[in-house]
Order: structure tokens, then sequence, then C-alpha cells
């Protein structure tokens, strides 16, 4: 399957170079257009595909065995994963994961023939089909606009539709120079405290302004995004497809005019043209998941208040033979081989900016309807044992691990405080495949850690990274991840200013709200290091940030 998914892929990618060859490129643009969706077909849009389905039967039976069949297919997957490097290390428990995989998918076919017989067109609303333009065109609104990305060995050719009209264009930016132009662009996107990171970096002495590349943002911004600004100049708020390497990057960051100066100063970051300004920001998974979102209706539990999980008891500093990580930015020399799991999981440095953050927006709710698990309580088990199928907001606020931070760690997790004995059920850390095991209805999931957001950007791996996947797939509508790691200090301010301009403002979107949490940060004057992005804006809108904000 993977072989003819890479085949259809490059066929995708001849169809789209050889459209914009043609002397009158316009006429096929709508084809390379659906070609383009099947190249950049993920995981992710099939998970919120998938909780499209579920809300169109609404609760009962036969929302239950769909979820049912999500998780029998996610352990499926996880099995032929294990399968894979069993037999890559030569191990002899391939074949009784082979034997575990048939029962699995004996399983699966069973539950698939009950459900085609109740809801026939499942399988229509589990795997949408690409949009063409007049779809497209009649799911957004009048201030609406998507925008799809995608590179190759020679180019990257971008779509922009909206109720005005289309652009394409094909910029000569090859997947790999735009990656290294977003390589050195992230490179001045690291915060300069202690953030909320596998490896949480020293505070500095006092209030200090890192440099930022405005000349590649503002440079990425013309190759990008000028050219097809035609169709966008009445849209406040874009939904975003992107692959690769620009995955990795909040198309808010980019300048819309020259920078002032090579070094900008705190006054002229303020001031400058910066594409979040433009717009709010959405990211889809897929151009076909705005279809799955937009017809999610049916039947549904009523959602309200907070489960909230954060502040989790680490040991206050590393051993003092520990090296000196803000010198080294080794991960590796931290969680050594010598370290078992709980011993790496407990040196992890405190982070008590999140308890405030967690109970200021307990705040926002009325009397009994937020419950926030903090410090010794804030537990895997806890988050497991927890029903969370009523909840409207769930929100973490943790460190967050990628695969390889803790030696041995093959997927991206979230960090709880250890237990003193580690079991299936409480080893520390949440993974992605965990995760996407809970029961959730929410509105919102917020994953307050870092790098939560992307994947890693190589070519032909999944824009999103797997705790971005695994939430969807539980049934969050829309999540908050980031693309580095948050500053423990503004990290409350982001994710508490977005909820509470949504309480205030009920037919305000959620990616607007964000926005305008985004501003008040960038305009905060107390301290000059607020003004740089990787302040203000780390934190992205996944799924359905179009639609208004309740809670």
């Amino acid at each position: 399957m993977r072989r003819a998914s890479l085949v259809y892929a490059a066929l995708s990618l001849a169809l789209c170079g050889g459209a914009w060859a043609q002397s009158d490129p316009d006429r096929l643009s709508e084809r390379a257009f659906e070609g383009a969706q099947w190249v950049l077909a993920t995981q992710a849009a099939r998970a919120v595909a998938q909780v499209g389905a579920r809300a169109a039967v609404g609760e009962g039976p036969l929302g239950d065995k769909i979820r049912a069949r999500q998780a029998l297919e996610e352990q499926l997957g996880t099995l032929r994963r294990g399968v894979a490097e069993a037999v890559e290390a030569r191990l002899d428990t391939a074949n009784a994961l082979q034997e575990d995989i048939s029962a699995v998918t004996t399983a699966l076919n069973r539950i698939d023939a009950e459900i085609r017989t109740e809801f026939p067109d499942y399988a229509e609303f589990s795997n949408p089909r690409p949009l063409d333009y007049d779809d497209l065109r009649g799911l957004l609104g009048p201030q609406e606009a998507v925008i799809l990305f995608l590179s190759d060995r020679t180019a990257t050719f971008i779509w922009a539709i909206s109720p005005k009209g289309v652009a394409w264009h094909r910029a000569d930016l090859s997947a790999q120079a735009l990656s290294d132009k977003i390589r050195a662009l992230r490179a001045d996107l690291d915060p300069s405290g202690p953030a909320r990171a596998a490896v949480s970096l020293s505070a500095p002495s006092g209030p200090r302004l890192a440099a930022f590349d405005g000349a590649t943002a503002f440079e990425l911004y013309q190759l990008l995004l000028a050219p097809v600004m035609s169709v966008l100049d009445e849209a406040t708020h874009v939904f975003v497809v992107k692959d690769g390497a620009l995955s990795s990057l909040p198309l808010s960051v980019l300048l819309t005019s020259p920078p002032v100066a090579r070094n900008m100063d705190a006054d002229e970051l303020r001031a400058a043209d910066w594409v979040m300004r433009r717009f709010a920001i959405t990211t889809l998974p897929a151009v076909s998941s705005l279809a799955s979102i937009r017809a999610q209706g049916g039947e549904t539990k009523p959602r309200t208040g907070l489960a909230g999980f954060g502040d989790p008891v680490f040991s206050p500093k590393p051993p003092s033979d520990a090296p000196n990580l803000l010198a080294s930015r080794s991960i590796d020399a931290f969680f050594g081989e010598g370290d078992t799991r709980l011993d790496a999981i407990s040196q992890l440095q405190p982070l008590p900016g999140t308890a405030r953050e967690l109970r200021q927006i307990a705040g926002l709710f009325p009397d009994g309807q937020a419950r926030v698990a903090l410090g010794a309580e804030a537990t895997e088990a806890a988050v497991k044992a927890a029903d969370l199928s009523g909840t409207a907001i769930v929100s973490f606020a943790t460190h967050g691990l990628i695969t390889g931070d803790i030696s041995g760690l093959g997927e991206p997790a979230l960090a709880f405080t250890p237990p003193k004995v580690a079991s299936a059920q409480d080893d520390g850390l949440l993974t992605a495949s965990e995760a996407s095991q809970l029961a959730l209805n929410a509105d919102w999931v917020i994953l307050s850690a870092c790098n939560t957001a992307a994947g890693d950007g190589t070519p032909g791996a999944e824009g999103l990274s797997g705790l971005a996947r695994a939430f969807l797939f539980a049934g969050a509508r829309s999540i908050l991840v980031s693309h580095w790691p948050v500053r423990d200090d503004v990290a409350g301010t982001l994710t508490t200013e977005t909820l509470r301009k949504l309480g205030e403002t009920p037919d305000l979107p959620r990616s607007e709200a964000l926005r305008q949490a985004m501003l008040e940060v960038l305009n905060d004057t107390s301290d000059p290091t607020l003004a740089h992005p990787s302040a203000w804006a780390p934190f992205v809108v996944v799924g359905n940030g179009g639609e208004l904000g309740r809670f």
C-alpha cells in the first residue's frame, strides 16, 4: 500500500508540473489541485474525517461502533509497526505479532460489515475524496479562503481559493531550498527563557532580544503568498494546508513588507507587517478536512467545562554531574542509556507557570465546571481514568517530548508526575498511541507544551506531529499546538487570553481569538523580548478553527 501511495504521489506531482508547463496552465489547475490533495492525504486528515463520521451518526450504538472500529484500526497500525521493528532487529516476537494482526484484522472486518449495514455512507464520510473548486467555495464563508502548498524537487506549487476566485502559482523553490530557508528562520525562534521542552534553558540575566531573520521572512512571503494575494484581499481567515518543511513554520511570522533593519529592536518588531496582522490562520491536515468539519452534526452529548492536567512533580534540578545543557543543547547527553525512563522523567525541570496557567483558565468557568489535577495528582493514570467524553476543553500544560528525547522513546509524548514503579497504566509518559485511545468529544484540546504541532518536515512525512494526530483521532474538534518550545512565562498568557476572548465574544472564531491574544503579547511593552515572534507565535489552531469558539 505504501508503494502504491508513493507511485500515485509521483504521478500527481508530475501532473502539477505538466499542467504548469502548458501554454494555458489555468485550464488544468483544477486537475492539478485535486492531484495535490491526493499527495497530501495524511493520517491526520483521516482522523478528522472519522470524527466527522462519528458526529454524523450522533451518540448511540452506531457511534460507539465507529469509535471501536477506529481503535481497532489504530491497534492494527501499531502492530504492523511492531512487526517491522521486530524483523529489522531480528527478534523472535514477529510471529506472535503476526497472530495478533490476524485477530485484529478479523475483528475489523466483522465490525466493518456491521457498520456498512447500519451506515452505508460511512466509507464516503471517513475517506473523503479531493474537493474541486466549486465544492470548496461552497464551504467557505464570505471572508474565508484556503491556501494549499505542495513542494517537490524542483518547485513549490501554491493554490489560493476564496469566494472571489482562484489563484495558482509555481514558485522556483525546490523542497530542499524551501527547507534550507525555513531551517534558517527557525534558528531564530528558540525562546530565551525556560521552556516546556525536554531541555529547559536557563533564564537569562535580563531581558535580551534575540535576532530575527526578517529578510528571509519577507522573501518567503514574496515567493509563497504575494503571487496569490489577489484572491485573498477580502479574506480575514485562511485555512492552510502545508507539506514538508513548511509544516514546521507558522505563516504568521512571515513579513508582508521588507524589514526596516537587519536586526530589529523591540519597537521595530512591534510595528512590523506580520502576516498575523492580516489573517487569522487555521491549519488543516487536508483540504477535504474542511468538508469533514463543516459536515459535523447529529445528536451529541452536551459538552461543558474544563479538565486540566499540569505542573507535574519533577526534580528541582538535574544531578550535579549533568552536563551544561544551555551550552551543549544535547538531549542525548542528558538522557543517556544509563538512566531509566523514570529517572529521565524525574530529572525534567519543573514548570511552575503551568499551575498558574491552569488556575487562570479554570477561573474563566463557573464554579464546579473546572477540574484541574496539579502536582502529584497530574499523572498519566489520572488522565486515562478521567471521564472526558462530556468535557468541552481538555488542557495539558507540561513538558512535551519528541522521539528520541529519552532513550528508547519511539514516539512523541507528554510527561507527567512519574510513579514510583512503572506499569502499563502509568510510566509517566502519555504517548501518542495512548492519547489516541482516549474517548474525547472536546471542542478544544490545548497542548501547552513544546513541539506539539509539526512533524519532522522530511519529504513524505506527516505534516502534523504524532501527538496532534492522536488527539484528533481521539475526538478533538480542534487542537491548540506549538511549533517550538513555548516560554513558560508566556504560554499561560496566550492560552488564557485566547479562551477569555472566546468567553467574552461568543461569535468569535477560535483562530481569531488566538490572533488577538498573540497581538496582546506582541504589544506588551513590559518586556522587550515579548516583541519577538518566538514569544508570541508558537501556537497554531488545527482543525475546527473557523467555527465559533464556544466553551
